[in-house]
C-alpha cells in the first residue's frame, strides 16, 4: 500500500480554499494529471456524490470513479476511489486555519493491482512521481487560491 502525506499553507481563509476543493470540476485548475471530469455534481460536493476522473498515468488515461464519503464544512473532505486497473485510493484533504491562512494537508492512500508485482513497481518508480504530484497539486492549488477572489 503506497501513502502519501504533504501539506502547504494557502494565503487565504479555509472558506476560499474549501470552496475551491469541494468543487470537483475544477480540478484540472490544480492536477496536471486530470484529463476530465465526468458526471460531477456540478455544485459543492455532498456525501454520496459520485463522479468519475480521467487521469493520465505513465502515459496511459485511467477512469478513475470516486465516491464522496465525508464532508466537514470548510475543514475535510473525503473521497474513495477505484481505477479501471484494479487501483483502489482514499484522498483526504483536511483544512485548517492558521494565522490568516489556512495549512492544507493531503493524505493519500493507494493499493495497486498485482500484489507484490505493484508493490515493487510502486516502490521503484511510481511513489516518487505521486509525491511529486503531491506537491505539483498544493503548490498550484495555493497559486490559485491566493490569485482568484
Amino acid at each position: 500500500m503506497g501513502k502519501i502525506n504533504r501539506s502547504t499553507v494557502v494565503g487565504c481563509p479555509p472558506d476560499r480554499v474549501f470552496a475551491v476543493l469541494s468543487q470537483v470540476e475544477r480540478l484540472a485548475d490544480f492536477s496536471s494529471m486530470t484529463v476530465d471530469i465526468r458526471n460531477g455534481p456540478g455544485r459543492p460536493v455532498q456525501v454520496g456524490d459520485h463522479f468519475e476522473q480521467v487521469v493520465k498515468v505513465l502515459g496511459k488515461e485511467l477512469d478513475t470513479e470516486w465516491e464522496v464519503v465525508e464532508v466537514q464544512a470548510h475543514s475535510l473532505l473525503r473521497f474513495e476511489g477505484t481505477a479501471s486497473a484494479g487501483a483502489r485510493a482514499t484522498l483526504v484533504e483536511r483544512l485548517t486555519a492558521e494565522g490568516t491562512g489556512t495549512r492544507v494537508e493531503l493524505d493519500v492512500d493507494y493499493d495497486l493491482p498485482l500484489g507484490i508485482l505493484g508493490d515493487a513497481v510502486d516502490a521503484v518508480y511510481l511513489q516518487s512521481k505521486n509525491e511529486e504530484q503531491a506537491e505539483e497539486i498544493l503548490g498550484k492549488l495555493k497559486a490559485l487560491c491566493e490569485t482568484t477572489p
